[in-house]
């Protein structure tokens, strides 16, 4: 999942993570692909109360940045293959973050990703 896919996810299934609702397999699938998607981390999937509670809250926290603080920042390819944010054509992608800061870490977190993809 993309991150664009996963924000769109998270603002489309609000109510899955601000209300106390059982999740379905489908969902839970969904739910660690975004989570994966957006925090740049690799979680597998887990039946752990606690742990899919704490990834609720963080989800909360993406969901009020989205809502309320967040920035576009376009992302470009460069001839070799990266991303970056200078300017290159046109953009491949948009990064939404609250400022340079968290774009950059983003940022950081979607190479990292496309270089796991490409091994």
């Amino acid at each position: 999942m993309t991150l664009e896919q996963a924000q769109d996810w998270l603002m489309e299934n609000t109510l899955l993570f601000t209300t106390s609702q059982r999740f379905s397999p489908e969902q839970v699938d969904d739910f660690f692909a975004a989570y994966n998607a957006l925090t740049g981390e690799d979680k597998q999937k887990t039946a752990c109360g606690r742990c899919l509670l704490n990834m609720k809250a963080r989800f909360r926290q993406e969901h009020h940045k989205l809502m309320y603080d967040m920035k576009s920042y376009p992302v470009y390819r460069t001839p070799k293959g990266t991303y970056t944010f200078k300017e290159y054509g046109k953009p491949v992608l948009k990064i939404k973050a609250i400022n340079q800061s968290s774009a950059d870490t983003q940022l950081f977190a979607l190479r990292a990703s496309d270089k796991k993809t490409e091994e």
